[in-house]
């Protein structure tokens, strides 16, 4: 509940777009809070890879999963293996708190469909080194991803 506060203390207390930044460069992602729904305060710190790639015009993101990843060759556990890894790339605009993503490409093929483009995600917080976004769905349900800038 602790770790939940502090979090949640930053993340308020930090102004959403103070002095312009640049979204340009490598990020990885750190922590997600889910604010709402059955899991409302639910901290989550990413102890596997979740790098955000930002270019002027391109992005790219490569996640793995949370879980244990089998080391074995069989089909069955390679199946598992891929299943945890989610990686798309295309183009974006930022347009004000709004990052419109177009997904060129992605492990997801319903990702790519024309019916889900674009993708819209907001900006919570961006500041030099770290950047918070958010989405929330249909029943109102916000996740904060936090990520801390690569250098």
């Amino acid at each position: 509940m602790l770790r939940l506060m502090t979090v949640l203390t930053v993340l308020l207390a930090t102004p959403a777009l103070g002095a312009p930044q640049s979204l340009e460069g490598m990020w990885r992602g750190t922590t997600q809070v889910i604010i709402g729904g059955p899991d409302d305060g639910q901290v989550t710190q990413f102890t596997q890879y979740r790098l955000l790639i930002y270019t002027k015009a391109f992005f790219t993101w490569v996640f793995l999963g949370e879980g244990d990843r089998p080391l074995g060759g069989s089909d069955a556990e390679i199946v598992q293996a891929t299943q945890q890894f989610n990686t798309a790339a295309g183009t974006y605009i930022r347009d004000g708190v709004n990052i419109i993503y177009n997904r060129r490409a992605s492990t997801n093929p319903n990702g790519e469909q024309p019916e889900n483009q674009p993708l819209v995600r907001q900006i919570r917080a961006l500041t030099a080194n770290t950047l918070v976004t958010q989405v929330t769905n249909a029943e109102g349900v916000t996740a904060l991803l936090v990520y801390q800038r690569v250098e």
